[in-house]
């Protein structure tokens, strides 16, 4: 029955009896090559007859072709099958062997047709006869859900089992009803199925139609983390931030409680197992990973590189959150001491690599904006570490005497190895005297001693000699 598409005999008659029409209003010598060649090319050659006939016979029985119209997400109908002969073949199919139905169905582009055989709207799908030797309740004579969903990615149409799953006729008010526990069941197995072969995209639409707020709010930060653009990383981060919203005001509806994981919650599911305190955070967390991704366009690499996400135990998610920082403190310095904070971040470490930068590229005035950013955000001698950063490279890299950024160390020790480090041996020989530090004078004396400097070696010695005990 399906070896053959049917024979158009309506556009055969047509051209008969065009070609015949022709003929009578000719010689009754036979057709030239001109005259044949006109007829065949004649504009008015019936094909609007053929077209209609054709998208007839192709027209599909459950308005496959309107839904594709409407939604846009099928493929137009590529069967050959008419309608009398399709009936036929589901009838066979479904005496003799039902396993064969949906495989059928969707090599004919009935994919609302296969999906319906799983979801009725009204009803509950018998189980598969003779029963299963491990029982499924979701299985059927047609296959089971998983076989379902891996015809429904190989087609390109889980659209079509979302659409036909949201449009069965489900009892809110009644959530013990056999369709609703039906539905409840079959759309944890597909969320199972989805998550497991890590299709993420169709995961979050089960999981939204399902109303699992809160999975469907990581679903999307793992969207965001696969982003391969700006808009695409801002789109799931705006949809995760409402979700998790909506898990929220879902809890707090339904009285659940807010205090920590409990050993009865210990089979539950992660996104079960957060709390109202934890959604909150993770709310928060999604609004700065929001203006991070503002922050950054898409030529400074991929969004997931910026992201805040991870375990904090993770030394590759410690250090992808301290770049971020890093870069964030030249771009938007709020922003990053708010990410340093809240992440517990070493904050010296990425202030004196940020100041070591600018210091590289002689950015004299954006390091004099950082210092003034971070005073009073740090102690004394996280202070001098930042500023010490910076001393080193203008003395080794540069070879110059950043005098303005001695004079700003807090420490009278740090001052005395910075004016050492940049050659200033009789400056850290004062400074040292004035502070009545030993040790820092005796290692003036002893740089001096090496670099050949007699005369602060002396200024040393006569130093030590007075203030000996």
């Amino acid at each position: 029955m399906e070896a053959e598409p049917p024979a158009d005999v309506f556009g055969a008659r047509s051209l008969y009896a065009h070609m015949a029409r022709s003929v009578s209003t000719s010689s009754d010598d036979s057709l030239s090559a001109d005259s044949y060649l006109t007829v065949l090319y004649v504009p008015s050659f019936n094909k609007p007859d053929r077209s209609r006939r054709s998208s007839e016979d192709s027209a599909d029985s459950h308005q496959a072709t309107t839904t594709t119209q409407t939604n846009g997400d099928e493929s137009p109908p590529r069967s050959h099958l008419d309608e009398i002969r399709y009936e036929e073949c589901v009838h066979y199919l479904q005496e003799y062997a039902r396993q064969d139905l949906m495989q059928f169905m969707f090599q004919h582009c009935r994919y609302s047709e296969a999906c319906t055989l799983f979801f009725p709207i009204d009803s509950v799908p018998p189980p598969p006869l003779p029963p299963l030797q491990k029982p499924d309740s979701l299985a059927t004579d047609y296959g089971s859900l998983d076989d379902l969903c891996e015809h429904c990615v190989a087609f390109g149409v889980v659209p079509t089992l979302e659409r036909v799953i949201g449009a069965r006729g489900v009892d809110t008010s009644n959530p013990d009803s056999p369709v609703a526990q039906h539905t409840a069941a079959a759309l944890t197995r597909i969320c199972t199925y989805f998550e497991t072969h890590r299709h993420f995209n169709h995961l979050y639409r089960f999981q939204v139609l399902k109303k699992d707020y809160v999975a469907a709010g990581l679903c999307c930060i793992q969207l965001y983390l696969n982003s391969s653009n700006q808009e695409q990383a801002l789109r799931h981060l705006e949809h995760a931030k409402v979700h998790f919203d909506e898990g929220l005001l879902a809890r707090q509806q339904s009285g659940e409680g807010t205090k920590g994981v409990t050993k009865a919650s210990r089979g539950k599911l992660p996104s079960q197992k957060l709390t109202e305190e934890e959604l909150i955070k993770f709310t928060a967390r999604v609004a700065v990973q929001i203006d991070v991704v503002r922050t950054f366009g898409d030529g400074e690499g991929p969004p997931w590189k910026h992201s805040l996400f991870g375990n904090p135990g993770d030394a590759d998610t410690v250090k992808r959150r301290c770049d971020v920082a890093e870069k964030l403190v030249e771009k938007n310095f709020d922003l990053a001491f708010q990410i340093i904070y809240e992440f517990n971040l070493t904050a010296v470490h990425i202030y004196a690599s940020v100041a070591a930068s600018l210091a590289e590229r002689k950015k004299g005035n954006q390091l004099t904006e950082l210092m003034r950013n971070i005073k009073g955000t740090i102690e004394d001698d996280d202070w001098d570490q930042v500023l010490g950063a910076a001393i080193n490279v203008y003395a080794y890299r540069h070879r110059e005497r950043p005098t303005g950024l001695i004079d700003k160390l807090s420490s009278n020790h740090r001052k005395v190895l910075a004016c050492v480090i940049c050659g200033r041996l009789k400056s850290a020989f004062q400074i040292a005297s004035r502070s009545e530090s030993i040790s820092d004078v005796q290692y003036v004396a002893h740089v001096a001693r090496q670099t050949g400097s007699l005369a602060v070696e002396d200024l040393c010695k006569q130093w030590l000699a007075s203030h000996s005990y």
